[in-house]
């Protein structure tokens, strides 16, 4: 009996063996043709034409020709879609002073890459370089236009030390320029920059600006900025003054917007 139950043991660990080698052939099969299924997936996705991009959408320019971006970026029309790096076309198109994001979109069926861009908002421009400076809210140059351009507000009463397309503008004064971009941040917050025609800080106890053409604002210093304007799109909004009505509003005493026809 015990010969018995011994040698049962025995084909029962074999049987497990043969069991486990038979799972691990199989394992090893699958193993193998996946890779080649992927070596072969991998092949067909960047070593044929199947998959080179047939189209180049642009979306989302205005100031920036369709012409510029695909000159900036190059030619990978016929490139392949899986291969053309998303990262690459991006770093070349920062390099635009009018771009401010870039997102690429990759479509498989027809190959297709989608570059939509988000450009710069001009905040103002200051006579710079010969030119006009055209910056944006955050201080990045724009351009530098020989001519003023229309609808963008002019700054008066500031010098200007450097002026690049792409760089930081630089004023003269450094302090100077801190609380200018803190007013212009302010006036961009409160929706009324790009009705403003010109801005003067001249005098930094006596800042003004023209409004729609029809309204001179004056605000004195910098200092509460942010609730003189409130105040000043209160009275505008206010049943006092109509879209028609010229004169100036003083922003300078203390909670108080005062109109004078």
């Amino acid at each position: 009996m015990a010969k018995r139950q011994g040698a049962g043991n025995i084909q029962a660990r074999h049987d497990q063996r043969r069991k486990k080698r038979i799972r691990e052939q199989k394992m090893r099969r699958i193993a193998f043709f996946s890779f080649l299924a992927l070596v072969a997936v991998l092949i067909v996705m960047f070593f044929t034409p199947f998959f080179n991009i047939k189209n180049v959408k642009i979306e989302g320019n205005n100031h920036i020709s369709s012409e510029e971006i695909s000159s900036t970026i190059g030619e990978i029309t016929g490139k392949n879609l899986f291969s053309c790096r998303k990262s690459r076309i991006k770093n070349k198109l920062y390099k635009l002073a009018y771009v401010d994001k870039v997102t690429i979109k990759k479509k498989t069926f027809p190959p297709t890459i989608t570059v939509n861009i988000k450009e710069c908002v001009p905040a103002f421009q200051a006579e710079a370089s010969g030119g006009f400076a055209v910056v944006d809210k955050l201080g990045k140059v724009l351009e530098i236009a020989s001519e003023k351009l229309e609808g963008v507000p002019v700054m008066e009463g500031v010098q200007i030390n450097a002026a690049k397309a792409g760089d930081t503008i630089a004023f003269k004064d450094e302090e100077t320029q801190k609380t200018v971009m803190s007013c212009i941040e302010t006036m961009e917050k409160a929706g009324i920059i790009g009705d403003i025609t010109v801005m003067s800080f001249a005098d930094m106890t006596n800042i003004t600006f023209n409004y729609q053409g029809r309204l001179d604002v004056i605000c004195g210093t910098h200092i509460d900025f942010q609730r003189k304007l409130a105040l000043f799109k209160e009275a505008v909004n206010s049943n006092k003054l109509t879209e028609n009505s010229r004169g100036t509003i003083n922003l300078s005493t203390t909670g108080k917007a005062i109109y004078t026809p």
